[in-house]
């Protein structure tokens, strides 16, 4: 348990000391491409271009984590191989995977929070990147951030708009209907502008106006209220289809969007392989640790360990080139968005694990 500790221990430090590294690598190389034309182009001051990188930190670090792991796997039991203990353990009868259980526990907690981080703080982030770059960096106003849509469908109603504004989230001159039967009309609401109510899970109407109609089609009543409710929960169908990145939604949000989607007759393949790498992705912090450790362990060998690390690099090229292989045939429909998320992390989990029992083998 001690050493359990220790090991997690120097692994914390050396994968916090490695993520930061490549995050400032990121940081400094983006900064000397986009310092010589894009930010001189709008003379932005420097707490400006801090804001533009802070908001890039929480996605890039869901990318840069599992190189973190390898690395920080790799030298960690390279550390412990050197100073004799690993050798000690392996004396004692305890094998590989034993002696690499802390970390491989600690690849689990490190997908976890990746998803967490995914889930809950990269969106909202990127859309203020958004943002900063459009209407901070560029001057521009939030109107030239709206996409064009036209409907979404509610129990028994339609809400229909002329624009949408992915940055606030609000829909620009909605026309709310009401049907009382399939072919008559029972309400007509218009209004400047519809925000979602994230309590209430619908769209509500900003300064609306409200018509009700009798049976027979004639005007009853008209008033103007504040805040009309509605009963359309849906996002726009075109919000997908117009190329906004899934990255701006949850695995939640992205889900309740296909489902909507397909309930309308849309097409959605591509998203579907998207919604899935969601909960694959993460996931690749654990495959990186399986097939990382076993090459650190292979020889207690500086030379061995530089060489596992080339190897090991090549395997994560392969790897996320295997997935972006996978996803655009799974956006073809050549092969189902399941087994485009699921099946590189898989066969590499399986062959780190081949490779585990290979080591243990041996020693």
């Amino acid at each position: 348990m001690i050493f359990a500790r220790y090991m997690l221990r120097e692994f914390g430090k050396l994968y916090g000391s490695i993520c930061g590294a490549f995050l400032m690598i990121y940081c400094v190389i983006d900064f000397l491409e986009k310092n010589t034309r894009y930010f001189p182009k709008y003379n932005i001051d420097w707490t400006l271009i801090i804001e533009y990188y802070l908001v890039q930190i929480p996605k890039m670090f869901v990318d840069v984590s599992p190189f973190g792991i390898m690395f920080s796997g790799i030298l960690t039991m390279w550390i412990f191989a050197r100073s004799g203990e690993v050798s000690a353990m392996r004396a004692a009868g305890q094998s590989v995977r034993r002696i690499c259980r802390p970390l491989l526990l600690a690849s689990v907690l490190v997908a976890l929070l990746c998803f967490c981080v995914s889930e809950f703080i990269v969106p909202p982030a990127l859309l203020h990147l958004q943002k900063v770059e459009t209407v901070k960096i560029e001057k521009s106003a939030l109107s030239q951030m709206f996409f064009e849509s036209q409907w979404v469908r509610g129990d028994g109603s339609i809400l229909h708009f002329k624009k949408l504004n992915q940055l606030e989230r609000t829909l620009l001159d909605p026309e709310y209907i009401v049907m009382r039967h399939r072919t008559e009309v029972a309400q007509i609401v218009h209004a400047q502008k519809a925000i979602f109510d994230n309590q209430a899970g619908s769209w509500s109407l900003v300064d609306a106006w409200v018509n009700n109609f009798a049976e027979t089609g004639e005007l009853v009543s008209s008033q103007n209220v504040a805040f009309f409710k509605t009963n359309v929960s849906s996002q726009p169908p075109k919000l997908l289809r117009d190329g906004v990145s899934s990255d701006l939604m949850s695995y939640r949000e992205l889900r309740k969007a296909l489902n909507e989607s397909r309930s309308s007759g849309g097409a959605m393949t591509s998203r579907e392989a998207d919604l899935y790498q969601k909960l694959s992705a993460p996931f690749a912090n654990i495959v990186f640790a399986f097939f990382a450790l076993p090459f650190a362990l292979r020889r207690e060998r500086q030379a061995d360990t530089y060489i596992g690390i080339v190897i090991c690099l090549l395997a994560s090229a392969i790897y996320w080139g295997g997935c972006a292989s996978m996803r655009t045939l799974a956006a073809s429909g050549a092969i189902l968005p399941q087994l485009a998320a699921w099946g590189p992390p898989v066969a590499f989990l399986i062959f780190g694990f081949l490779l585990m029992l290979r080591v243990d083998r041996r020693s």
